[in-house]
């Protein structure tokens, strides 16, 4: 008995080296847990039946354990009130709880005016941001919604940089771009509807994921292709997926070779995804301690981006003059 119990002793000990040493190892490539949430099939528009309804959601999307979940445009419709109140409040508590950041959809009031805003609390329950839609509807701007700054913020959280647009700014790109500009990695998209084809081309064209949360129909999470990650739908109305942030999208050209050399010496610490009929392909890091910058300076991986630049510099050069 006295040697069963010390082998297991020993047994116990060999396996929590590892995970000690994991939880020992820095953490420099961010995964991103994200959850959102659809209000589709809520029939009582009460203030009080949808907070009810969509914390009941949110609740149940906490199985994922996300680092941030995301609610819908004005998911209490048009009841407002300031920030912070009675609503960011009850959303504070759930943030607290599960140690999870929250973006949520609200009406505000502010020095007597209305805005169409996004309030993003954080871990510990503080406001940690608040954005203003940019471009209300002309009905809106009837209702007396007044439109936000021109210039769109970013939001420093402790996994990294996003930026916030909602519903009708789907519209302008040049603000998508500026966000690309800024850093943002991962932009959320509170709106009423999905605006899928959209959101999709915009994901792919500034290579970074967007998290759509809607009032109606499907909320999605978008890869940096623009590829579907994640939806809501009829059994389960909240989606979830871990976003690595470091993913970036290469053209095959002078990297195939690299690529294989990669994946022989890393494995199931990187993905690569090929996108065939592109030529192109994706590369992430599911290492915490291992950077896709790393793999870049080690096997000379160009990004896309850099390399659409250097072509571009080739192509001037050769010019007739």
């Amino acid at each position: 008995m006295r040697f069963i119990t010390v082998l297991l002793w020993i047994l116990a000990t060999c396996v929590a080296l590892p995970v000690e040493a994991a939880a020992d190892k820095p953490v420099r490539n961010r995964i991103v847990r994200v959850v959102t949430v659809s209000q589709d099939g809520l029939v009582d528009n009460s203030k009080e039946a949808l907070l009810e309804a969509t914390i009941k959601r949110l609740d149940q999307a906490a199985s994922f354990r996300p680092d941030i979940a995301s609610l819908p445009e004005t998911f209490l419709r048009q009841a407002a009130e300031p920030v912070p109140g009675p609503v960011t409040t009850r959303l504070a508590a759930w943030a607290r709880e599960h140690s999870s950041y929250v973006i949520a959809g609200l009406t505000t009031l502010k020095d007597g005016r209305l805005y169409n805003s996004a309030i993003l609390i954080d871990r510990q329950g503080r406001v940690a941001g608040q954005f203003h839609k940019i471009h209300p509807t002309e009905a809106e701007l009837k209702a007396g919604i007044t439109p936000g700054d021109t210039e769109p913020p970013v939001f420093e959280t402790d996994f990294g940089t996003i930026g916030v647009q909602i519903c009708f700014d789907v519209n302008w790109w040049d603000v998508w771009k500026r966000l690309k500009q800024k850093g943002a990695k991962i932009v959320f998209f509170p709106s009423a509807f999905p605006a899928a084809r959209q959101i999709s081309a915009l994901a792919l064209t500034n290579q970074f994921y967007v998290v759509s949360s809607t009032q109606a129909r499907q909320s999605r999470i978008y890869d940096i292709t623009g590829e579907e990650l994640a939806v809501s739908g009829k059994y389960q109305q909240w989606a979830g997926a871990a976003l690595p942030l470091g993913k970036r999208l290469f053209e095959i050209d002078f990297h195939v070779r690299k690529v294989h050399e990669l994946l022989e010496k890393y494995g199931s610490r990187i993905d690569v995804n090929w996108l065939h009929d592109d030529d192109w392909f994706t590369l992430a890091s599911l290492d915490p301690g291992l950077t896709v910058e790393d793999l870049e300076r080690e096997f000379g991986l160009v990004p896309l981006d850099a390399y659409r630049v250097r072509a571009t510099g080739a192509v001037d050069k050769a010019r007739p003059k």
